[in-house]
C-alpha cells in the first residue's frame, strides 16, 4: 500500500492529493458495499436450496395429537372398517376407521372383539390425529351397571 504525504510547499499539488484521497476513500467504500452485497446474496442463497421438497415429510415430522373421543356407538361397518359414534352430548356424529387388529378393551382391561361394539354401547376411542387423518389406538367400552351379587340368605 502506498502511503501518501501532504507537502506544503505546492498549493495545487495539495488540493489534488486531497480530492485522490477522497476519491480513494469513496471507491473503497463503494467496493466494500458491493462485497458485502454480493456476499448476502451468495450466503443466503444456498440457505433456500438446501431445504428439497420431499413428498410426505410433512407428515413424518409433524407431530401426532393423542386424542380421546367419548360418546355413543352409532353403528359399525366391518366390511368397510367404519365406526360411527355420536358424541356425549347428542349434537356430533364421528366417523373413525378401524382395523381387525384394533384393540377394544373393557373398563377392567379385558380384551373384547369388535363384535363387542353393537349400537347404543358407550365407548372411549382413542386415536391419533395427523393432519387429515385418524389412526384409532383403541376403544374402550363402559361397563353397564355391574351386577351385584345378593348375599346368600
Amino acid at each position: 500500500m502506498r502511503v501518501l504525504t501532504i507537502t506544503h510547499s505546492d498549493p495545487q499539488r495539495v488540493r489534488r492529493q486531497r480530492q485522490w484521497l477522497r476519491t480513494v476513500r469513496r471507491a473503497s467504500w463503494r467496493v466494500a458495499l458491493a462485497f458485502a452485497a454480493i456476499l448476502l446474496l451468495v450466503c443466503a442463497a444456498p440457505a433456500q436450496e438446501e431445504k428439497p421438497k420431499i413428498p410426505g415429510l410433512d407428515k413424518i415430522i409433524s407431530a401426532n395429537e393423542h386424542l380421546m373421543f367419548t360418546g355413543t356407538v352409532k353403528s359399525v361397518d366391518e366390511k368397510h372398517n367404519i365406526l360411527s359414534v355420536s358424541s356425549v352430548e347428542g349434537g356430533d356424529t364421528e366417523i373413525f376407521p378401524i382395523k381387525h387388529s384394533t384393540h377394544v378393551l373393557t373398563a377392567d382391561g379385558f380384551r373384547k372383539k369388535l363384535d363387542a361394539l353393537s349400537p347404543g354401547t358407550r365407548v372411549n376411542v382413542f386415536y391419533d390425529q395427523r393432519a387429515d387423518h385418524r389412526t384409532v389406538t383403541s376403544i374402550e367400552l363402559f361397563t353397564s351397571e355391574s351386577k351385584k351379587k345378593e348375599p346368600h340368605s
